[in-house]
């Protein structure tokens, strides 16, 4: 035992000790004023804690030996969706939980790790070059995809789908092909269109131009771009936002705390939070170099997709850059199910990074 926490990446495991709680005390801002504050971060805290202790099981139980149930996870995973749309429970329009009583699962956070414990082990079985397996694997994707947009969960549905594509092209896939399923992805964005819900196509249609709608779809957007402004470089001070306390930003402690967070701490705080960020994404990316096979390698760089994708969206959609999507920041945003979702990942990588040093 001693010599597993010496061979650690205490580097990669306190940047993400450091961004969690970064987290935990933004949201604890965010909710005061709130009678329920303190169970916010009760909650983050247990919620990191089972976090820490799988990181820990999966480094110790190796990601070897979870790839060889790679298959089963999958389909749990997609029966876990299925499940969802039977007994789960509805909020904000969308049917995303399921209440075990006492805790809820979004299996849609769960799919990003599994998707990518199934896919390593898919493509080291089968060359993405190959056209069939390019279609199987496609297919494969496509399924929790779709479940997972028609909850309805856009954000994670893209997200699910960018996981295939990254993976597919670290797998070999030849570059005629990925630039041919750009190209389709392109043509069927009308069709895309047609199929979301209203609320959806308003927040496009809002994101393209936020004062098309400023009181209903695009209010979020306005709020958000405001107190992002307002930070400046300093910032107004801990728990003293004006937007996120006086309640004209929403959902300060998930979707939006990136702009709570910039409206009390200024730039300096948001450059601490993406310098901590690219402190992991560099760990991951040196772990994925000195990896000893393909998976574990397309493990790392999976990982590395999630989290860079995920920062990119919500910081994008809180600066107004990207539509809306109800993608939460990794390691900060309050959630039990997205916050365990990147921990096992941690894990993983952790896993990967003691089997190199064996």
């Amino acid at each position: 035992m001693r010599k597993f926490f010496q061979k650690l990446d205490w580097i990669l495991l306190l940047s993400v000790v450091a961004l969690v709680s970064f987290g935990t005390l933004m949201i604890y801002s965010a909710s005061i004023g709130d009678f329920d504050k303190t169970n916010y971060v009760a909650r983050q805290s247990i919620y990191f804690l089972i976090g820490l202790g799988l990181v820990l099981l999966i480094a110790q139980i190796g990601y070897k030996t979870l790839l060889h149930f790679a298959v089963w996870f999958y389909f749990l995973i997609i029966a876990l969706l299925l499940i969802t749309f039977v007994i789960g429970f509805e909020s904000h329009g969308s049917v995303r939980w399921i209440d075990f009583g006492f805790f809820t699962l979004q299996a849609s956070e769960l799919a990003k790790p599994v998707l990518i414990l199934f896919f390593s082990y898919f493509f080291t079985l089968r060359p993405a070059n190959k056209k069939r397996n390019l279609i199987v694997s496609f297919i494969l994707a496509l399924i929790p995809a779709v479940l997972v947009f028609l909850q309805p969960d856009f954000g994670s549905a893209f997200v699910i789908l960018m996981i295939w594509l990254v993976m597919v092209y670290l797998s070999g896939l030849k570059w005629q092909y990925l630039v041919s399923m750009i190209v389709a992805g392109a043509i069927l964005i009308p069709v895309g269109f047609s199929v979301l819900k209203a609320y959806q196509k308003q927040r496009l249609l809002t994101f393209i131009n936020p004062n098309l709608d400023p009181l209903g779809a695009g209010y979020n957007i306005v709020q958000s771009i405001i107190a992002v402004g307002s930070g400046q470089f300093l910032g107004r001070g801990f728990g003293r936002g004006t937007q996120s306390h006086l309640n004209f930003l929403p959902e300060q402690k998930t979707d939006f705390i990136f702009a709570t967070t910039a409206e009390e701490l200024g730039f300096l705080g948001i450059g601490a939070i993406l310098a901590l960020f690219s402190l992991i994404i560099y760990r991951f990316v040196k772990i994925a170099s000195s990896a000893k096979g393909k998976a574990a390698s397309l493990i790392c760089y999976g990982a590395v997709s999630v989290i860079a994708i995920e920062l990119f969206i919500n910081a994008g959609m809180n600066m107004g850059l990207v539509p809306v999507t109800g993608i939460t920041l990794p390691f900060i945003s309050f959630g039990g199910s997205s916050l365990i979702s990147i921990m096992i990942l941690v894990g993983l990588v952790i896993s990967i990074d003691l089997d190199n040093k064996s």
